[in-house]
């Protein structure tokens, strides 16, 4: 007996071993979220066929739920023991979190899923997959919860139905400690101590996916997608049959409705087609099955559990075109086949692209009133010097080149090296086969013949237009006409210029009686090659015809009816061509080429090229000399018009290209973001291509101002950010000017400069530095992060001292925590200075400043942030619950022991504080100071403290603290309550920062922007919210780490986003509501985790982070680069004695007149004799000295423009100066 049983046993196991595994044995639990029809709980979304409360339109609940039920069908069938939260969906239903998560511990599952959608609040194209694990990022609570989302993400991201805006490519799999910024993380995981993780499938609020989570087999499909991952990761048989999705959408068609918002560019954008059938045959052609689409607007269908083989497809929908197709299934995968349907009965319509499209830019991009140009390339190529080259055109990085042979050849235009030619099969017919070329607005390149054409045309002779897609494609015909301007006879396409687009399009050509050489211009509007319409005007005093004219046509950059008529021997001129004119009225002659400061353009040089930059309209043009030798190029601005241009760069290169003549010249220019490009081309000369430079410059100002006294006056002492190009310092008498120092250009650091006060009176004076820069033209990089200075292990906060009355005005304050050893330095826990030149001004070194305070040796985040106080006291907060609160460092004595805000409180594990009961403070992660003596106010972002009215954590406080003379211990204000806003602050780690009206902005640390949980909100003078950046998600993104600040004029608030500072501009409405804008992104910036921000008082903006571990400083554009520092009271300067009679401001012995003055100016001393007399511009540039002769002087002006100038008058009595206006 023993024998036989050892033989069935051993029988048993070998069939087990022949039959197929499944998922006998596995537990698994289902948490569909949600549960009922409540709609502030179970996320109802409009849709175009369902209202909000009609529970058949879309609810997260019903969703997850149908999800689930499907899931455990399948699993079920698999052998698998199943067991869900909830079968139905009502509001009994939505049990509490932590009973699903100890169900699902009780039965020891082998996996928990909570299925969910996800949501933002105002969504217009964000849909992407994440599954969250409890714990950190890097640290599950439960190891294998991680494992089993990273083995489940590859199967649904499977999903070709949808649209994924991001993480096509990578995961997106986080820890809910990390996600949230918090160590609670979600509730239903929080107690779970078996395997699992919440998945949010897509964005149910994205409206494309909320109709397609309508439909039942869509949410099948995800379903089948989790039931592939468990066979997978339980080792069970994947299953034999296949699966056949997809959607069926009309060309050309779209969804306009409210309810649909979609992402344009992707599927998303076209119709689906409610009620399209979609027919399952196999190869033979035999019906199987058929699907019918639903009616939600989502086109979806799907055909399960089908046999692996090949597989036929018809689809049918009303008014549309049948479609079939053929598509193979194999085992245990969705084969896709995406079906756009054609309604031949709906009128095509084409966007038709504008002929000079604004450059894809900076929104915030400004333009420069002088551009500097670099040499990138200077060449004398075959090309130019083979064949007459009769045109030049630029289009994408090519040079297209129309010769005389004719052939048009195809040349590199950065190394000007011939690529290519054009194929010319086909042309034929014309005094010459080709003339002149063009492109339209879609990139079809056009050439037309020459032709002399009759009327009537008794002999096969046409004006022809021929066209190619492509570089390499063949030409076609475009149009060919007899059309001639009712001429006897006429020569038509000498040149020519195009509006539009190749579908549709204005053709403008010359036409020329060969009578008497008398212009036209014949004007063809083509719709898909055909002319629909012509007008024909013409021209006075213009011809057209002789070998000396060269015609050249040009479309306007300001309108698509004005040509610009370019010719040797005349300047460029822009004409209007009137469509709704009679045949031959004469055009009208809006505007002639003239630079604003007299620049002489050359009649001789032709080519010009036009753009846009900055918002603006440029031309560059070809020079030369009169006699066409030594081609260059210049650039003009002519957005106020082509007669009142202004020359905005040199002319290059100098001295010219060649000094052969030149019969053909042309200029063109490419814009990249902030760069221009310039190009000249000259036959026989050559060709050179110039890029505009980039010279990182400051923001620049003075900081630090001190007056030291020195025999016979003072050394007045300043810090520069930056390198200055001019300045001055200016002495005043109240508010009266009365002597002035000029700066010349002085280099970035300490610089010093000697008063005499022996030209000044006695009296005790203010004084100011003014400087001057470059302008600035994009963000630039200051700082270097190879510097020690500019390291940090882990940086939390940088604040800027931005008052200038402050003896410490530009000192830079960084907060370090967790310090360590970086590649130059090794840091410490505390605080560290640098000036605004980015030296170590205190000494200080590697040592931080700790105040003796016992900052976390192992927290990141005590000490948190700072800021800086109107009276320059660096305010220090703590961060972290073992040691929060506020302490205040003094910058004169940085060394000596910090100030605790609060001391003396009880405090809770939390780090919520609190005296005799009454809650006093959390902890804190920023804090702001305005205010000095008994007026000092303290604002702080809490994370812990409520209150009877604040009842949620979240909140912004104010603290009276004015001198503080004993530890604060009084309840705060609450400036911002959470809770009665709707409790947007979730995270705690939060930024605040004064809109310079009243009101503030607060950051929070966000990996997503979202309406319910912001990046950013503004608080009005009420303490209500009345700007939140997750109802438009797009425009911040994120907000790691939550770094945040505003300028001083509260015009611009920097965001710390990942690997990104998003500069924004702010505007107020009428009812001081506040929009923003984005204007500039610094990217990469310091890493994903920017910390900290702050503005100086110049506008350059400053960024910790430790991603990067880096301090990073960048100036922002700026046209008018100029800065006026007020030195501090403590500073003035104190004349005593020096022989000079007192000022009269009210009888002054000064005179000058007339003001304002057009030629000679008349300066009058009453009472001593003129020693000099000096005029200056506003920026401090000396522009004429002259010896003083008597006590009346006449100083001729012709040679200034119009414009304010400085007068600076020295007598034996006194320095007088004064304004004067040049007409």
């Amino acid at each position: 007996m023993k024998k036989i049983f050892i033989f069935l046993a051993a029988f048993v196991i070998q069939i087990t071993a022949l039959q197929a595994a499944d998922l006998t044995g596995v537990k698994i639990y289902i948490n569909p979220g949600h549960g009922g029809y409540d709609g502030a709980n179970d996320r109802n979304v409009e849709t175009i066929p369902y209202a909000l409360g009609d529970t058949l339109g879309f609810w997260e609940s019903w969703s997850n739920l149908r999800k689930g039920l499907a899931l455990r069908d399948r699993l079920v069938a698999s052998g698998a023991i199943v067991i869900m939260s909830r079968t139905q969906n009502r509001d009994e239903d939505d049990r509490l979190l932590s009973e699903i998560a100890e169900e699902a511990n009780t039965n020891d599952v082998d996996a928990f899923l909570s299925i969910h959608s996800n949501a933002i609040g105002s969504n217009v194209g964000t849909n992407y997959l994440l599954f969250l694990f409890h714990g950190y990022d890097a640290d599950p609570t439960v190891p294998e919860s991680k494992t089993q989302a990273t083995a489940a993400w590859p199967f649904l991201m499977e999903n070709q139905l949808t649209y994924w805006s991001t993480y096509t490519t990578s995961t997106n799999i986080r820890g809910d400690f990390s996600f949230y910024g918090n160590t609670s993380g979600l509730g239903v995981l929080r107690p779970l101590l078996v395997p699992g993780f919440l998945s949010e499938g897509s964005f149910h609020d994205y409206k494309p996916e909320t109709h397609r989570l309508l439909n039942e087999a869509y949410r099948k499909l995800e379903a089948d997608r989790f039931y592939k991952f468990y066979c997978t990761y339980f080792t069970a048989d994947l299953p034999a049959t296949g699966t056949i999705a997809g959607w069926v959408k009309g060309r050309d068609q779209r969804v306009n409705d409210p309810r649909f918002i979609y992402k344009a560019g992707t599927t998303d954008e076209w119709l689906p087609l409610n009620g399209a059938k979609v027919k399952l045959m196999n190869a033979a052609g035999d019906s199987l099955n058929s699907y019918t689409v639903d009616g939600n607007y989502n086109g979806v269908y799907a055909f399960f559990n089908l046999a692996p083989a090949t597989y036929k497809l018809r689809f049918t929908a009303a008014s549309h075109q049948t479609k079939d197709t053929t598509i193979t299934v194999t085992a245990a995968n969705t084969s896709y086949a995406k079906m756009m349907m054609y309604n031949p009965d709906l009128p095509l319509y084409k966007i038709v692209p504008p002929d000079y499209p604004e450059p894809v830019q900076a929104p915030g991009i400004i333009p420069m009133n002088t551009y500097n140009f670099q040499l990138s390339t200077q060449t004398n190529p075959d090309w130019l010097n083979g064949a007459t080259v009769k045109k030049v055109l630029y289009r994408n990085e090519k040079l297209y080149v129309l010769t005389t042979e004719p052939k048009i050849l195809i040349v590199n235009a950065a190394t000007f090296v011939k690529t290519g030619e054009m194929n010319l099969t086909g042309i034929s017919g014309g005094i010459e086969m080709l003339s002149d070329i063009q492109f339209t607005s879609n990139g079809h390149l056009l050439a037309c013949n020459k032709e002399t054409v009759a009327n009537p045309e008794t002999g096969d002779k046409h004006f022809k237009v021929y066209s190619w897609e492509t570089d390499g494609s063949a030409p076609v015909l475009y149009f060919k006409t007899q059309l001639q301007g009712n001429m006897p006879s006429a020569v038509v396409g000498e040149t020519f210029t195009v509006t539009g687009a190749f579908w549709n399009s204005s053709v403008y050509a010359s036409a020329v009686n060969t009578a008497d050489n008398s212009l036209k211009i014949v004007g063809y509007h083509v719709e898909d090659s055909m002319i629909v319409s012509s007008k024909h005007m013409t021209t006075p005093a213009l011809t057209g015809n002789s070998p000396t004219d060269r015609l050249s046509f040009t479309l306007s950059p300001d309108s698509n009816s004005y040509i610009i008529i370019d010719r040797p021997g005349a300047l460029p001129a822009e004409y209007s061509f009137d469509w709704k004119a009679t045949d031959d009225t004469p055009v009208t002659l809006r505007k002639t080429f003239a630079d604003q400061g007299g620049y002489v353009l050359q009649p001789a040089a032709t080519g010009n090229f036009f753009f846009r930059h900055a918002k603006r309209l440029y031309m560059a043009a070809p020079n030369c000399n009169a006699d066409a030798t030594a081609v260059g190029v210049v650039m003009f601005d002519i957005t106020t018009g082509l007669d009142q241009a202004k020359k905005v760069s040199e002319f290059m290169p100098n001295g010219g290209l060649g000094t052969a003549v030149s019969p053909c010249m042309a200029a063109a220019a490419k814009v990249t973001d902030y760069d221009i490009d310039l190009i000249i081309a000259a036959d026989k000369q050559g060709a050179a291509r110039f890029k505009t430079t980039a010279n990182p410059t400051a923001a620049v100002y003075a900081s630090e101002l001190k007056a030291t006294p020195i025999a016979n006056g003072y050394r007045l002492n300043f810090t520069l950010n930056g390198n200055i190009q001019s300045g001055k310092i200016i002495v005043f008498n109240g508010t009266t000017e009365i002597y002035s120092v000029p700066l010349g250009a002085l280099s970035k650091g300490i610089q010093s400069v000697d008063l005499a006060t022996v030209d000044i009176p006695a009296g005790t004076y203010s004084w100011e530095v003014m400087v001057n820069g470059n302008a600035i033209d994009r963000p630039y990089k200051l700082s270097d992060n190879a510097s020690a200075l500019m390291q940090f292990n882990n940086p939390n906060g940088v604040a800027v001292d931005n008052n200038p009355a402050s003896n410490f005005f530009g000192r830079i304050y960084v907060s370090e925590s967790a310090g360590g050893a970086l590649p130059a330095r090794t840091t410490q826990d505390g605080v560290y200075i640098l000036d605004a030149a980015l030296t170590d001004i205190t000494a200080q070194g590697a040592t931080a400043y700790n105040g003796g305070v016992a900052w976390g040796a192992t927290s990141s985040s005590s000490p948190m942030r700072l800021s800086v106080g109107d009276d320059g006291t660096v305010f220090v907060c703590d961060w972290s619950d073992a040691h929060p609160g506020v302490w205040m460092m003094n910058p004169a004595s940085p060394t000596a022991a910090f100030k605790p805000v609060f001391e003396g409180l009880t405090k809770a594990t939390s780090g919520l504080s609190s005296f005799n009961g009454v809650n006093i403070h959390g902890s804190i992660s920023h804090c702001y100071s305005m205010g000095t003596g008994e007026n000092r106010r303290l604002y702080t972002f809490d994370e812990d403290f409520i209150n009877e009215t604040a009842t949620s954590p979240g909140n912004m406080l104010q603290y009276n603290i004015g001198t503080l003379a004993t530890p604060y211990q009084a309840a705060p204000t609450v400036v911002y309550n959470d809770a009665a806003n709707g409790n947007l602050q979730q995270n705690g780690n939060s930024c605040i920062a004064p809109d310079s009206r009243g009101g503030w902005w607060i950051s929070q640390y966000r990996a997503t922007d979202a309406a319910l949980t912001p990046s950013l909100i503004h608080v009005n003078t009420g303490g209500t919210v009345d700007f939140n950046s997750g109802v438009t998600p797009t425009l911040i993104e994120n907000s790691y780490r939550a770094g945040m600040a505003v300028s001083y004029d509260g015009k611009l608030v920097a965001m710390g986003c990942n690997n990104e500072i998003k500069i924004l501009g702010v505007n107020y409405s009428g009812t001081g509501i506040p929009s923003v804008k984005l204007l500039y992104s610094i990217k990469p910036a310091l890493g994903m985790n920017t910390t900290g921000l702050s503005f100086d008082r110049a506008g350059n903006v400053y960024a910790v982070s430790y991603t990067d571990k880096r301090l990073g400083v960048w100036s922002l554009p700026k046209i008018d680069n100029t800065f006026r520092t007020p030195a501090p009271a403590s500073q003035q300067v104190v004349v005593t004695s020096t022989g000079k009679a007192e000022i009269d401001r009210d009888n002054p012995s000064i005179r000058f007149f007339p003001n304002p003055v057009s030629g000679s100016l008349t300066i009058q001393s009453g009472n001593a004799l003129l020693e000099t007399i000096s005029i200056y511009d506003v920026s401090g540039k000396l522009l004429i000295r002259t010896e003083g002769k008597g006590t009346e002087q006449h100083l001729e002006l012709n040679g200034l423009s119009s414009g304010v100038y400085i007068l600076n008058v020295k007598t034996g009595k006194e320095i007088f100066t004064g304004r004067i206006i040049r007409k």
